[in-house]
């Protein structure tokens, strides 16, 4: 098996639907591409250990042991081209770790995407987020628009319109709100980014908050299990979170 033929396995292994051999693959890849971010090459030694761990064949200690027996006790320094098992230690603080980060994110785009969501959810659970938020049970509505029941009472055209109307928002949240976020079935299906929020004037919902802004489809807070940040749902209908 050539060197890129062992090198697609391990990406295939990284889209196995077997979670752990997911996490294992990504995690070598990761390693893979920071070497690659520093213009080096692992061994094909080190591609056949990567396939056995993660397939469950060999442990990480038996990889680091098959590593020392191959290599002998031989001290690498950075070498200029290919790496055949050594490594480098950069500092915390070096340019370098950015442009590692960015090669990364080039590489494997979707891992940190995932990487992004979960940093800015922990971030929101710990309090250290500055964004307020309203989240909005839009189920009457979302399941009229896709039954396109024009009749119901609560049909809106789109998801943007289920989510930014018209809802009994406490006047204090009402002004200092960032984002409303449409849930359905417990989790985040719309996220909007508030630019703009009027009372409703008159009418049926005269009185009722209604919010216009920017629909942000890759938001980390998109596919969030409300479960994670409330004891309850039970009477749903209009959340505030860091508020």
């Amino acid at each position: 098996m050539t060197y890129e033929e062992k090198y697609n396995e391990l990406v295939e292994l990284s889209h196995s639907e077997n979670s752990e051999i997911k996490e294992k693959a990504d995690a070598w890849l990761i390693g893979i591409g920071l070497q690659g971010a520093a213009e080096l090459k692992v061994s094909a030694f080190l591609l056949d250990l990567a396939i056995r761990n993660v397939k469950g064949e060999i442990t990480r200690d038996e990889v680091s042991q098959r590593l020392k027996e191959h290599y002998g006790n031989t001290e690498y320094v950075e070498p200029k081209s290919e790496l055949d098992g050594g490594y480098e230690i950069i500092p915390p603080d070096s340019p370098r770790i950015k442009e590692i980060e960015e090669y990364n994110r080039k590489l494997r785009p979707a891992l940190y995407a995932e990487l992004d969501k979960k940093i800015k959810r922990e971030e929101l659970l710990s309090g250290k987020s500055s964004e307020k938020l309203i989240f909005v049970n839009i189920k009457n509505s979302y399941e009229a628009m896709q039954r396109n029941d024009r009749k119901h009472p609560l049909y809106r055209s789109s998801l943007y319109d289920c989510t930014r109307k018209y809802w009994p928002i406490k006047e204090e949240n009402f002004d200092v709100a960032t984002h409303i976020l449409g849930c359905y079935k417990g989790k985040v299906i719309e996220v909007i980014y508030i630019n703009n929020r009027y009372t409703e004037p008159s009418g049926e919902y005269a009185g009722r908050k209604v919010f216009e802004g920017v629909e942000q489809p890759d938001s980390p807070y998109m596919g969030m299990d409300l479960h994670e940040i409330f004891d309850t749902l039970a009477n749903f209908r209009v959340k505030y979170w860091n508020i």
